[in-house]
């Protein structure tokens, strides 16, 4: 097990392209880390460049106490599972698990020993005489990632690993992988795009986009304490709702005013706002805090707006409603299934102690973090 320090990474293509723009990222031992992010943020580039599979522009990685920049792959103690299993289909389970450790030369005994633990730990003891063609989806995975584990290595790396299973089988699979990870306790680095994936596995998560780092904490913390809207927008399903307007006063009352709607901040996000009275901003809602009737968080005549429904999904015991204002605005609001007809005019009630005002822009400050006040 080691920590992994990342100081200054850049990755620039030839014909100039930063992929990754210096970014930094220290991750604890034992620590499980999950970078996530739209396509093409750099999330994947910086897994590979930690594992050697990308050589870096510029900065240093270090894994354990020393330094990898110029380190081979296969001597930085590393074990990487990847997106499509990579695994030999000519040879057995068995065969695919015991393959590092055959090339390096360790004993036939010590390679039986960690190929039939490693298989005992994922309960495919069953399965180590089989062919890859043989297995579900599921079950190469088990494979891939017992691979990994009997290199015992300082870490692990994981790029999209679930992308190719079933949607109930990803959600067995995770849930295997967190009870893996506590069983072994090795510092783990898990490259998804899946916000679900990032939420529920990850000690922490890094949310990347354009090549940056834009927020990096505990999955509530970045939920419910975005720093940015980028941030706030990418993590949430369905995504939080923004509403375009300013900052007002009325009666000495700070007021969110936009898109037909007028609401009353709190004090705490009035005092964090108020040297941007007249400003344009943008206000973020999640959808469970919006209801169709008054609630114990959301019963305040002042907090409501006029909406019109016009697409409801159901899901169960909850439902998605899909909501536009008289100015076009359209927002959605998650909550408790009820019998709801498309073309309601309702009265939608809101939680605004949840709500985040953000500077303009897609990459817009969240003002009322704190933070951002001090920064004002």
């Amino acid at each position: 097990m080691a920590e992994v320090v990342l100081t200054q990474i850049e990755k620039v293509y030839p014909g100039g392209f930063k992929a990754v723009k210096g970014i930094d990222l220290h991750i604890n031992d034992a620590e499980f880390i999950v970078l996530v992010g739209p396509s093409g943020c750099g999330k994947s580039t910086t897994l590979r460049m930690v594992a050697g599979l990308e050589e870096i522009t510029g900065g240093t990685i270090a894994i354990g106490d020393r330094v990898v920049n110029d380190v081979p792959p296969k001597d930085r103690d590393i074990a990487m599972v990847f997106q499509n299993y990579a695994l030999y289909p000519h040879m057995s389970v068995y065969k695919n698990m015991a393959f590092g450790l055959k090339l390096r030369k360790f004993p036939k005994a010590e390679i039986d020993r960690r190929v039939q633990e490693a298989a005992r730990i994922l309960g495919i003891e069953h399965l180590l005489e089989r062919k890859p063609k043989a297995l579900s989806g599921g079950q190469r995975q088990r494979v891939a990632v017992g691979r990994a584990i009997v290199r015992d290595p300082a870490c692990f790396l994981f790029d999209e690993p679930l992308s190719n299973l079933d949607a109930k089988l990803r959600v067995e699979t995770r849930a295997e992988l967190k009870r893996l990870h506590k069983r072994l306790n090795t510092t783990t680095i898990y490259v998804t795009h899946d916000q679900e994936e990032a939420m529920t596995l990850g000690d922490r998560v890094v949310v990347m986009s354009e090549g940056l780092i834009q927020q990096c904490d505990t999955p509530l913390e970045v939920y419910n304490h975005p720093v940015n809207r980028f941030v706030a927008g990418f993590l949430g399903t369905p995504p939080m709702n923004f509403l375009s307007g300013k900052l007002v006063e009325e009666n000495g009352q700070v007021c969110f005013e936009g898109e037909g709607q007028k609401f009353p901040l709190n004090p705490d996000q009035a005092d964090r706002c108020r040297a941007r009275l007249g400003s344009e901003v943008t206000l973020g809602l999640r959808p469970e805090g919006m209801f169709l009737k008054p609630h114990e968080s959301a019963s305040n005549e002042d907090q409501t707006g006029p909406f019109k429904v016009d697409v409801i999904e159901p899901l169960g015991n909850t439902m998605d409603v899909y909501l536009s204002t008289s100015t076009g605005a359209r927002l959605t609001a998650r909550v408790a299934a009820e019998e709801l007809d498309e073309g309601t005019d309702v009265k939608c009630y809101f939680n605004l102690q949840k709500a985040h005002v953000f500077e303009p822009g897609d990459y817009g400050l969240n003002l009322t973090l704190p933070v951002a006040a001090a920064a004002v």
